[in-house]
């Protein structure tokens, strides 16, 4: 994998915590609006079906007619597919060296421009930048070697668009 693949799944890593954050919104959305009337509690704690004048069965039958239960089970696969990318991912970065890992975090989990990163690592522009280059290229070659990395390239590209 050439270093602009790595950079790409640099980039899908950062995103991947504001991904997950909005599928796990998502499937609590769509859980409140077709199953948590039905499995609801009275104030005695006792269980109740729906809400007053709503029959649970308008429940079953509004979640049965939207795919409720379709649209919940692809949340919950694209939530598996983020956790294991990340873990993929978060294991080739970890495996760098401390300072290529550090530069990538500051660049693409933090957003810092090379100026702060420069600041902050206590080296010139020009080093941070080789540096860069040389963090992208040992990046390259871990995940997208891997048995899923072409798949997860091919995620963390279709994810920028």
């Amino acid at each position: 994998m050439r270093g602009e693949e790595a950079k790409i799944i640099a980039i899908y890593y950062a995103a991947i915590p504001d991904m997950l954050k909005e599928f796990r919104r998502q499937k609590s959305d769509i859980e409140d609006e077709y199953y948590n009337g039905i499995r609801g509690i009275n104030m005695d704690g006792m269980p109740h079906g729906s809400n007053p004048g709503r029959p649970t069965e308008l429940f079953g039958v509004a979640a049965a007619e939207n795919d409720a239960g379709r649209r919940l089970a692809e949340i919950e696969t694209r939530i598996r597919v983020l956790e294991r990318d990340r873990e993929l991912i978060g294991d080739s970065i970890d495996a760098l060296n401390g300072k290529y890992k550090k530069l990538l975090s500051l660049r693409y989990q933090h957003d810092y421009s090379w100026t702060k990163i420069s600041f902050r690592m206590g080296k010139p522009d020009s080093t941070v930048r080789n540096w860069h280059d040389r963090a992208l290229e040992r990046l390259g070659g871990a995940p997208g070697d891997g048995p899923m990395g072409g798949e997860i390239l091919l995620r963390a590209s279709r994810a920028r668009k």
